[in-house]
């Protein structure tokens, strides 16, 4: 029952302002679209600013947190190559071209520590169906 009084309440503003509506139109309609006009315009503004001030935000946010990995980033490789550049240096010098580019493209190879693993559920077997 209480959801039905609620129900004929909106029923009945929602016909009382398309019967309004409509008696405007027949009036005036210049002063109806002027009044849909403005509306719009304050719509437009509202969305404009609010558009601003929560893009700026969440770029600025975006942008400080690339500059902090970025800077680890820096920062970790740097030393790393510091110290595997005097390791080089010191164990042997290299005597051909050749030898010197083969161990540096498998230490790239090798060394992927910045990517990271997401280990999911090991243990659980997937249904496949047999042919």
């Amino acid at each position: 029952m209480n959801q039905k009084v609620y129900s004929s309440i909106f029923y009945g503003i929602i016909a009382l302002a398309l019967f309004g509506l409509i008696a405007q139109l027949i009036n005036d309609p210049a002063k109806l679209l002027q009044r849909f006009l403005f509306i719009g315009l304050i719509l437009l503004i509202i969305y404009f600013i609010y558009r601003v001030f929560s893009s700026s935000n969440n770029q600025r946010s975006q942008q400080d947190s690339y500059r902090k990995a970025a800077k680890q980033t820096i920062k970790k490789y740097n030393t790393q190559k510091s110290s595997s550049l005097k390791k080089s240096i010191n164990k042997s010098k290299p005597t051909s071209r050749k030898s010197t580019s083969t161990p540096l493209l498998k230490k790239r190879t090798k060394d992927a520590s910045h990517l990271t693993v997401i280990e999911g559920e090991k243990g659980k077997k997937k249904d496949r169906a047999s042919y």
